[in-house]
């Protein structure tokens, strides 16, 4: 009877599960609603740029065969032809293709959440996370499809690190752990660089855990094959020459030593932002709600979480059973320091919490929802079997629920915000569509303004008038 009964609940989990790997479908179509209302297919910011640097000859040798060409995510060229031949250049095809790698990041994530089984609330705080709106920008703002592309494939890459360190790993995960650091070169952009640092240090660490049965002379090639693709980006970047309005120019150095206050500040800032995204920060502390201070508190809060997550992943055991929550802390904690890295030049604080940061932060988010998510299973399995809980073990439920509700709270108000403002960006996507119909009728601080493009209004007259010369964008309909 008994037997019968366990066998019954079995069968009834893994309903469930396979039920649960719809999640990503109906995430997806839930951003496909938002873009379609916050949004019209209309150029703008980044797209003034490329404009004019590849239209309306696409696969011009000059732009392609260059030293940055690495920087410049050569899987655009191609995306971009189709773009132009077949859509007329549209800004929702391109929108379509990042939520096209939203997907398949939740895809591979959820196919982990199926071997792992962190639980279901972990699981509900990984969609609402997930598919949270405090990205909305990259969502709307087309041309950073190859952003969600790229983690798509780093999350493959992760799941498939995880199957050798597991030892369940497929005939060709070996030989995919050695082709997907250079296939990244050709969507990852700077992204590549915390992914590969990620990527070795998982290496090292099954080396020196001894876990995956690899050899250092295998885990030597993982580490070139890793490494090699991050230095030929680096190369690149070298040679690449990138628009700044920064009038006095400091080193990194000269920051950290003289704008102490502005680096921790700026680290505090992204970390507050996993919690509540910077509109909402925004929102509180214009309204007088909150100060700087709550902020600050926040972020560091958000770091203890990270801290005592790790505490809990190796004292609990669970690095022996997955590494793919590690791999996605150090891949969240290293774009921390990379976005400071890329803005420290500005000495805006604010910047940290920027809506097109929110991709970069998401895997560190993951990661430690998903080790929470193992700690409350597991306390809540000692419970139905009786066993005797010690007062540490209460303690790590206690938090581990109490930090995972806080983040779906927070992703709640985040997306609840920017479904309210969605018809106003609507409205201002159809006031810039007017704009470019009429766009000699404007003052060149008028179109900077808005076309969110500040590099000169000399080239927005330039994109609109390639584009009105070969029927593209808003003058293909």
């Amino acid at each position: 009877m008994e037997t019968n009964i366990k066998q019954d609940r079995i069968h009834i989990d893994k309903r469930i599960w396979d039920l649960l790997m719809f999640c990503p479908v109906l995430g997806t179509f839930f951003l496909i609603f938002y873009v379609k209302t916050a949004s019209e297919d209309i150029v703008y910011s980044d797209y003034i740029r490329l404009i004019n640097s590849y239209l309306p000859d696409t696969l011009s040798p000059e732009s392609f065969f260059v030293s940055d060409i690495l920087t410049r995510i050569p899987i655009t060229y191609p995306l971009r032809w189709i773009n132009v031949h077949l859509f007329g250049y549209s800004v929702d095809f391109d929108r379509m293709l990042g939520l096209m790698g939203i997907f398949f990041t939740m895809l591979v994530l959820f196919r982990y959440t199926k071997r792992i089984r962190p639980g279901y609330l972990s699981i509900a705080a990984l969609m609402l996370v997930g598919f949270s709106l405090n990205k909305w920008e990259l969502l709307i703002n087309g041309s950073g499809y190859p952003h969600f592309i790229s983690y798509g494939l780093f999350f493959y890459n992760y799941l498939v690190i995880e199957r050798v360190f597991t030892g369940t790993m497929n005939p060709r995960d070996e030989i995919k752990l050695f082709i997907l650091p250079y296939t990244a070169l050709l969507v990852a952009g700077p992204y590549i660089v915390q992914y590969c640092l990620s990527l070795m240090a998982a290496f090292i660490y099954m080396g020196i855990i001894k876990k995956g049965n690899l050899s250092w002379k295998r885990i030597a090639v993982y580490l070139l094959s890793s490494a090699i693709p991050m230095l030929l980006f680096l190369i690149s970047n070298s040679t690449a020459e990138y628009e700044h309005n920064v009038k006095e120019q400091l080193t990194l150095m000269q920051v950290l030593l003289g704008e102490t206050g502005f680096t921790i500040h700026f680290i505090l800032n992204g970390f507050a932002s996993e919690v509540l995204c910077g509109d909402v920060w925004e929102a509180l502390l214009g309204s007088g709600k909150t100060g700087y201070g709550v902020v600050y508190m926040t972020g560091a809060l958000v770091i203890l979480c990270y801290a005592y997550a790790l505490i809990l992943y190796f004292i609990n055991g669970i690095y022996r059973k997955t590494l793919f929550p590690l791999l996605l802390i150090m891949s969240g904690v290293l774009s921390h320091l990379l976005v400071f890295c890329s803005r420290y030049l500005y000495l805006v604080e604010t910047y940290a919490w920027q809506s097109r940061y929110s991709l970069q932060y998401l895997p560190g988010t993951f990661g430690i929802l998903i080790i929470y998510g193992i700690v409350i299973r597991r306390f809540c399995e000692e419970r139905k079997s009786r066993k005797i809980k010690s007062t540490v073990s209460v303690i790590s439920f206690g938090i581990s629920l109490a930090v995972i509700c806080i983040f779906m709270a927070g992703s709640f108000v985040s997306t609840k915000r920017e479904l309210q403002n969605a018809p106003y960006r609507k409205t201002y996507f159809q006031s810039m569509m007017d704009t470019a119909l009429h766009i000699e009728d404007y003052t060149d601080d008028e179109l900077n303004r808005i076309f969110e493009y500040n590099h000169g209004a000399g080239k927005v007259r330039g994109a609109f008038s390639i584009l009105k010369e070969n029927g593209l964008n808003i003058y293909s309909k």
